[in-house]
């Protein structure tokens, strides 16, 4: 769909975790008539989902390199094999989208959840096995502008182009991590894909009108597009020091099928066809230091070459290679007797990603500051975790848009024993 320029039975739960699953619950319970996202989602393969937990984003977005078996995260799978409980984890977030263009400005809001895990050891502190749900493209945008449209029988045709596009390209990964050596583990998951994307565009005339005038009647064009595939992913975390570690992964390149129909209302037209993208291999590498006491310091990089990207042509043409560069800080959860506040962690950072489209001809950038912290349930079976971000996101001369983002960011972490 060509981009529109836009106008102003489960595993048990203890009881002290039900209040934060509620929470959760609710966050879930609204987000799926997400109301929009910035403008910049709605062309071209969509907006990458952040599938971050809140403890990562607060710091800025690193977490390869770490593994916790109280706080477990599943940026990279290879750290799952220290894991010694049952974890079951939800992240959603909420944003808050002031966006601009030579037009106008306009202000959008919408709550998702991207990421939902589950994982459990099956031999303690060497295998582990995980499952989730993992939304990693998105695109919700809904827009109407006025039009005038040329003489049709030598009648000035008024009226309005609405504007919608709404879907979701998600992933079940299905994996394990093991540990091979005592300063040395892997991974690898297979990712279920799939997913769909409806984009409509509707003309309404409002003058002449039905009524008074010739029969002007309102043409909508409908498509949809349905993807599936498989892709693979294989990780590995070192862990040579008891004050370094290092871990990356690597998704190789893999084809989704989709299968896109096309309808076209009032004139009463329907096609079906089929096409092949195949999307280009994904690096991602961290590190994490410990310098002393409670300090953790850290990294990510990602990388995933858009430009060997192969799919519709309109959107070939405008594809760039995609990165992310993030780091931060965090002070670990403190243990002092009658500590207060002072015993709970606290994170920051700031990440840069380069999107994976031009928009206006020119690249797209994100850039990015967060601050967090985190509550833990009691006997350390589990955490809430939030994060604040600010993000900006494109450039008002370079692309004609640009957006400002605030995202609250919650994360439920629950851990249960099971021997």
């Amino acid at each position: 769909m060509p981009s529109v320029p836009f106008r102003s039975a489960g595993l048990p739960i203890p009881g002290r975790l039900i209040p934060g699953l509620a929470m959760l619950l609710l966050v879930w319970g609204v987000s799926d008539p997400a109301f929009a996202q910035t403008p910049f989602a709605v062309s071209n393969i969509g907006q990458r989902t952040n599938t971050d937990d809140a403890r990562m984003v607060a710091r800025g977005g690193w977490g390869m390199a770490v593994a916790d078996s109280l706080n477990p995260g599943f940026k990279n799978l290879a750290s799952l094999y220290s894991l010694r409980h049952l974890v079951l984890k939800f992240t959603g977030y909420g944003d808050n989208i002031e966006s601009q263009d030579t037009r106008g400005e306009r202000m959008n809001s919408r709550v998702l959840v991207p990421d939902v895990r589950v994982a459990g050891p099956v031999i303690k502190d060497r295998l582990a096995l995980t499952a989730g749900f993992v939304v990693n493209r998105s695109s919700e945008y809904h827009t109407l502008i006025d039009t005038t449209w040329a003489e049709v029988w030598g009648d000035s045709i008024v009226g309005n182009e609405q504007f919608d596009r709404i879907g979701n390209r998600f992933k079940v990964p299905l994996g394990g991590a093991l540990k091979i050596l005592p300063w040395l583990a892997v991974s690898g998951a297979v990712n279920i894909e799939a997913g769909s994307l409806k984009g409509t565009v509707s003309n309404f005339f409002t003058n002449p009108s039905n009524a008074s005038g010739p029969f002007y009647q309102t043409n909508v064009k409908e498509t949809n597009d349905e993807f599936h595939g498989t892709s693979q992913t294989w990780g590995v975390l070192l862990n040579p020091f008891s004050w370094f570690q290092a871990g990356a992964s690597w998704t190789p390149a893999h084809k989704l099928e989709v299968d896109r129909k096309v309808t076209h209302f009032g004139v009463s037209q329907k096609s079906l066809s089929s096409y092949t993208m195949e999307m280009p291999d994904e690096y991602m590498a961290g590190i994490q230091l410990r310098p002393f006491g409670r300090w953790r310091l850290g990294a990510d990089a990602q990388f995933q070459e858009f430009s060997k990207f192969t799919g519709p042509e309109e959107w070939m043409a405008d594809m760039e290679d995609e990165y992310t560069l993030s780091a931060g800080m965090e002070i670990m959860q403190g243990r002092a007797r009658r500590g207060g506040l002072s015993n709970l962690p606290l994170r920051l950072g700031a990440s840069f990603k380069r999107w994976a489209y031009r928009v206006g001809g020119e690249v797209v950038d994100e850039k990015t500051v967060s601050i967090g912290t985190g509550f833990p349930f009691r006997q350390n079976l589990g955490e809430l975790d939030l994060a604040v971000s600010y993000s900006r996101i494109g450039d008002l001369e370079q692309n004609g848009l640009e957006s400002e983002v605030w995202r609250l960011t919650i994360t439920v972490t629950g851990l249960e024993r099971w021997w």
